[in-house]
């Protein structure tokens, strides 16, 4: 039992703390204990209590638990020196458990230097523009910011008739509503608060009472500063003050601004971090990835090759053309070569918008397949690949019903 006992101490106690007790000497320190050259003192006890979780602290703030706490120190020092003794510091479970410790504390320093730039270079660095803020107040006035009446609401709870009538007696005679719900309220949730309902919306559910048309219709026929009641629910009486009462309107947009900007502000941190701060330091620190290492293996086939690359194409055009170009290193005498090469320009020109390198890829497929299935569209393409839709095909709306009307008229002259 004592072994157990002292085992559990010792989890909570030492984990954190892996070095002899040698405290700066300080003339108010009392020496507790001495193990060889190793001075136990009241500054140690207090040090390992901090330690020690609040919730088991206490059991070891007394004089009783401190000797025990002292008795655990004494018997972790006779370990610690007899392992060092016996040229244990080079014990590979040892190395190997410092080793991890100091992983661990490296690997907790990144993050928070990571958190730490995040926080200060990126999310500091954004500020979301009025415009911004303006637009996203306007766009949602009828919904998020539009408020309806409302009323501020206490009540005083209570179970028989006449307590109704000393309430009320009481309220007539000047004394405060929340004194007199303090005190005589049964409603335990809100007698303490003086009967405070809070903000309540017309037609909406009042709080602790649920839906309750009939109140809320009194309540809002009401005047600021009315009492209401008695009013009855299946909890008892109600008598109510009304405190406040606000008109239906719009939330002002200085009420509102500051979460306007909590919402717009994580898309903007986003695009910023992505748009500017990557790109910077990738600059900056030079960034160079081997993309060969992620293309598919040499045993791939040359029509899976090309699936693959065809089902890139919208995702991620950069990397199907990568694979269309991998596809004619590898195969440059298939059947389906031109089809390869005709897709890298299209991808260039319908995905990226990029029209230099589109032309490119078309004129270099023209010339290495003149007489392929997909010529004729590659010169197509180098014509209109930057005209728009509209003016390749243009649109007639009206004519087929010109069609209709003159059939109809057709019919009525026949």
């Amino acid at each position: 039992m004592r072994i157990a006992f002292l085992i559990l101490i010792l989890v909570f106690v030492f984990s954190a703390c892996q070095q002899s007790y040698k405290p700066e000497e300080s003339g108010d320190d009392i020496v507790l204990a001495e193990v060889g050259d190793v001075t136990i003192t009241k500054q140690t006890i207090q040090d390992e209590l901090n330690l020690i979780p609040p919730y088991q602290r206490a059991t070891f703030e007394t004089p009783e638990g401190q000797r025990v706490l002292l008795d655990h120190l004494i018997e972790r020092e006779l370990l610690l020196q007899a392992a060092r003794d016996a040229g244990l510091e080079e014990d590979s479970f040892v190395v190997a458990q410092v080793e991890m410790a100091m992983q661990q504390v490296e690997a907790t320093k990144a993050r928070a230097l990571i958190t730490a730039f995040y926080e200060k270079e990126v999310v500091e660095g954004v500020e979301i523009p009025e415009e911004e803020i303006l637009e996203y107040y306007n766009d949602h006035i009828e919904d998020i910011y539009h408020m309806d009446r409302q009323a501020n609401v206490s009540h005083i709870l209570v179970g028989e008739e006449t307590e109704v009538s000393e309430v009320l007696e009481r309220i007539e005679d000047g004394e405060p509503f929340d004194s007199v719900a303090i005190e005589m309220s049964a409603h335990l949730a809100t007698a303490g608060y003086g009967g405070e309902l809070g903000w309540i919306t017309i037609g909406a559910p009042i709080p602790y009472l649920g839906n309750q048309p009939e109140i809320s219709r009194t309540i809002f026929e009401a005047d600021t500063g009315e009492i209401i009641g008695p009013l009855e629910t299946e909890m008892g009486y109600h008598i109510f003050s009304i405190s406040e009462m606000a008109e239906e309107g719009t939330k002002p947009l200085e009420e509102v601004r500051e979460s306007i900007i909590n919402i717009l502000r994580p898309g903007r941190v986003n695009t910023y971090y992505r748009d500017t701060i990557l790109p910077s330091l990738e600059q900056k620190y030079g960034v160079e990835i081997n993309e060969e290492a992620f293309l598919p293996d040499v045993s791939i086939s040359a029509d899976s090759l090309l699936v693959v690359a065809q089902s890139l194409m919208e995702q991620n055009p950069e990397r199907a053309i990568t694979h269309f170009q991998l596809f004619l290193r590898r195969y440059p005498e298939d059947e389906k070569a031109f089809q390869a090469q005709f897709l890298i320009g299209f991808t260039y020109s319908e995905y990226l918008r990029d029209y230099d390198s589109a032309r490119e890829a078309f004129r270099l497929m023209i010339e290495k397949f003149p007489d392929s299935e997909l010529t004729d569209d590659a010169e197509w393409m180098l014509d209109n690949m930057e005209t728009p839709i509209e003016e390749i095909i243009p649109v007639e709306p009206d004519a087929g019903l010109s069609e209709t009307v003159s059939e109809d008229e057709t019919v009525t002259e026949e």
